[in-house]
């Protein structure tokens, strides 16, 4: 019965964490195309701001998505092994 608590409660720290990092890419993908005319008369080094964004700014943070999900993920599989007690 205690493996299967472990068990579960390991399933939903893998589900919390894939839901914000989730959460996360759909306010950072809808943000820039919803206020792109806004963010139109904003420049960066000569460039519009939201053309940054969607060019170079959005997919630093998928890049960044991603290796916070590998490391919590890591840590995750980490603590659910010493939890089981299969140190191995």
């Amino acid at each position: 019965m205690a493996g299967r608590r472990q068990f579960i409660r390991y399933w939903r720290r893998v589900r919390a964490l894939t839901f914000a990092l989730l959460l996360l890419w759909f306010a950072a993908s809808f943000v820039v195309i919803f206020f792109a005319r806004e963010l139109s008369s904003v420049t960066l080094w000569g460039w519009p701001l939201h053309f940054y964004l969607a060019a170079q700014g959005v997919t630093l943070v998928y890049l960044a998505i991603t290796g916070v999900y590998a490391l919590a993920m890591l840590r995750i599989d980490r603590l659910g092994r010493r939890e089981s007690g299969d140190e191995g």
